[in-house]
């Protein structure tokens, strides 16, 4: 049986990526992995600058917290050995692999959806890209 270290969770808040969050934790609790805690933000364009710019990071920033909240108390209520990256993309798959592999991960956990704006698509575009283009091995919970 192979045995995972590491475990990706990318996160957005939906309802796939809280079922990702559970299985990421029965996982995590049986196999004693840490969890890495994904949330990525839009980047902000460089055009963008001076009090724009810091009012826009601060507005991501509070919006990441708010996400990540309630992904941050279940994982500490189930004793689960987590660490949490919070980094802006123009693109959220490909940022989730370059994570992934960046930090010595061994498995992505994540939803077959998110919030995104084809909410009614099979399976979702970042999950779709991930599952394109990550070497690693990536588990769709939905």
């Amino acid at each position: 049986m192979i045995k995972y270290k590491k475990i990706l969770l990318p996160v957005d808040g939906s309802e796939n990526s809280k079922l990702a969050k559970r299985t990421a934790i029965g996982l995590s609790t049986t196999m004693d992995a840490e969890v890495l805690l994904l949330y990525v933000t839009g980047a902000i364009p460089t055009i963008i600058t001076g009090r724009p710019r810091e009012e826009a990071v601060k507005a991501q920033q509070e919006e990441a917290d708010m996400v990540l909240a309630p992904y941050r108390k279940i994982l500490i209520e189930h004793k689960v050995d987590y660490n949490e990256m919070i980094v802006p993309s123009f693109n959220t798959g490909d940022m989730i692999c370059q994570i992934a592999l960046d930090e010595g991960c061994d498995l992505v956990v994540m939803g077959s959806r998110g919030l995104g704006d084809w909410k009614g698509l099979m399976l979702g575009s970042v999950t779709h890209r991930v599952l394109a283009h990550c070497n690693l091995p990536v588990l769709v919970v939905r």
